[in-house]
């Protein structure tokens, strides 16, 4: 069945010879996850029709607000196949220079001719006589109030067209369905409340007193621009922040430098000492900035964590330092409780109070399926949980003919090399190369890896159902696919490659240089640009590391290190 740890279940498949028959897929959503998707199914030799809302790929960043800038660096956003060349200088993308990456992937691949724009899906449903998956289309969507796009029309007279198909790929994205709940008091608010993703850009809160309701990436990148122009502002939280993170450090470094296999191989038990150790380093390196409102940002994200007594090991992350800037520079508030609202105030639980002109709520987004409702409800469920698929991906009950991408979300890391290594699991699934589980096992699995995250991540893997650990995510597929780097080979024989795998950006290159689909020399041109994380932070994870691996050998099994 697989091997039980306290990661959850590995579980490597059985290699089959390719299935000379080929499948014609459906892909719902034209983001980032449909593009690696249509990449690799094409590459076997399958057929795909991907049908996309929008008049242009990128999915949620063609509608993100003005200022959008990635909250994972160039590095760890990129794919396997496709680097933009400068590894050795990573920035972090805005939106129009990420889907600038987009679209010269898709170009270079020729993804942009089996992608139908401005189509709709409108039903899904499986035929029990020919066992094919009827997909209704309806073009003619329109576009309007798009911020990367021109206004387009709608045709409502547009027909609507069906079309068989051999397997469904779900890449519709989270980010569809807003999550605005009904604040206590709101009826007699007489300010303006908008959802994050009505929001576009800063100026239009200028001299108004604004409070913006949820600290996630979106809630800390919104209120340091709003603060800018906004009389006074205030951030109201439920408890606890994400785990916080700077883009950039004081050396001026992309901070996901330091996401790298040597921290995230340590054990568990040993996240939130690592964390804190960590911080005391960075508020005593902080002391020695010139910069005087960054040094002061940069001790403030380490007190807030060290409040809080989390990790990146144990809470979901908040890859950008926004709202800590907004307090430090322009005095906005922060308030960790309930609240409820008057006429022209918000009172919180301890009994503060916030004189308030509007709010942005940013409040999350709902996982729904309008499409699979009418025929198949049991499915547009059982998306609503991707901890109920396998390896959160896979539909159990139609596994090699539904799967669902991007509906794992890294605490810390990048979600489209996830979407890589889903991408590679179900191609080849699809292709006949690997046999999958029993649905019984599959169920079992799925199970575990439930548990594990939820133990890990507590509350956080309650709220946020996809929630998973970067390294230990994508290491589970390579496993699963048997493309998991061989560490203690290259150790010996390519220490220069084993070091970048070690200390420097968690990439998905790695898992390129063996197994299916290998492609070690371009793994390797890429390493070789590849910078390495800050000599203090690797210093301190390796020391943890190397003690948890004496331990280890020592016969204390709780310390056993992930994959070293």
């Amino acid at each position: 069945m697989g091997n039980k740890s306290s990661k959850g279940y590995d579980v490597e498949l059985k290699h089959c010879p390719p299935n000379p028959i080929k499948k014609h897929v459906c892909i719902i959503g034209g983001g980032s996850s449909a593009l690696i998707l249509m990449k690799e199914l094409l590459s076997l030799g399958h057929t795909v029709e991907c049908f996309e809302r929008l008049p242009r790929i990128g999915g949620v960043y063609v509608k993100s607000y003005q200022n959008t800038i990635l909250t994972t660096s160039s590095l760890l956003t990129a794919w396997s196949h496709y680097s933009d060349g400068l590894e050795s200088n990573p920035k972090f993308w805005t939106a129009e220079e990420y889907i600038d990456y987009l679209d010269a992937f898709a170009k270079k691949f020729d993804l942009l001719r089996h992608i139908h724009f401005l189509h709709d899906v409108k039903t899904i449903r499986k035929c029990p006589e020919s066992g094919k998956w009827l997909v209704t289309v309806k073009g003619g969507y329109g576009c309007k109030n798009i911020e990367r796009c021109d206004d387009i029309p709608a045709e409502p007279d547009a027909p609507c067209v069906t079309k068989a198909f051999d397997a469904i790929c779900v890449c519709a994205g989270t980010n569809n369905y807003s999550s605005l709940p009904k604040f206590p008091g709101q009826d007699r608010f007489k300010g303006e409340i908008v959802h994050s993703e009505n929001y576009r850009k800063p100026e239009v809160y200028a001299g108004k007193r604004v409070l913006v309701v949820g600290a996630g990436e979106s809630g800390s990148d919104i209120t340091n621009e709003i603060s800018k122009f906004a009389s006074k502002t205030a951030i109201a939280i439920r408890g606890l922040h994400g785990h916080l993170i700077p883009r950039i450090q004081g050396n001026g470094r992309v901070t996901d430098l330091n996401t790298n296999r040597c921290r995230y191989s340590n054990p568990f038990i040993f996240g939130d000492a690592i964390g804190y150790v960590n911080q005391i380093a960075k508020k005593f390196v902080a002391n020695f900035l010139d910069d005087k409102d960054l040094k002061n940002v940069l001790k403030k994200i380490s007190d807030l964590n060290m409040h809080q007594k989390t990790s990146a090991f144990s809470k979901t992350g908040c890859k950008n330092e926004g709202f800590v800037t907004a307090m430090v520079t322009r005095g906005t508030e922060l308030h960790r409780d309930s609240f409820e609202l008057f006429e022209n105030k918000v009172v919180f639980a301890d009994g503060s109070e916030f004189e308030c002109d509007a709010i942005v709520a940013c409040t999350g987004f709902r996982n729904v399926f309008p499409f699979f409702d009418e025929y198949h409800p049991e499915i547009a469920y059982a998306g609503m949980n991707p901890r109920t698929h396998f390896k959160q991906s896979i539909y159990i009950e139609y596994p090699t003919e539904v799967a669902f991408f991007g509906f794992a979300r890294p605490a810390f890391g990048s979600v489209p090399p996830t979407v890589e290594m889903q991408s590679r699991l179900f191609s080849l699934v699809l292709n006949g190369e690997l046999e999958l589980p029993s649905k019984e096992t599959m169920r079992f699995i799925a199970s575990e890896d439930q548990k594990n995250w939820e133990t890990r991540f507590g509350y956080d893997a309650r709220r946020v159902k996809g929630l998973v650990d970067f390294q230990i995510y994508c290491d589970g597929i390579a496993k699963t696919i048997g493309v998991f780097p061989p560490l203690s080979k290259l150790f010996f024989e390519k220490p220069n490659i084993w070091w970048k795998i070690m200390f420097g950006p968690f990439t998905v290159h790695q898992y390129r240089l063996v197994g299916p689909y290998a492609n070690p020399k371009r793994a390797e041109e890429v390493y070789d640009r590849h910078p390495i994380g800050d000599f203090l932070e690797s210093a301190i994870t390796a020391s943890f590391l190397l003690t948890a691996k004496v331990l280890s050998v020592l016969g204390f099994e709780r310390f056993t290190p992930n994959d070293f």
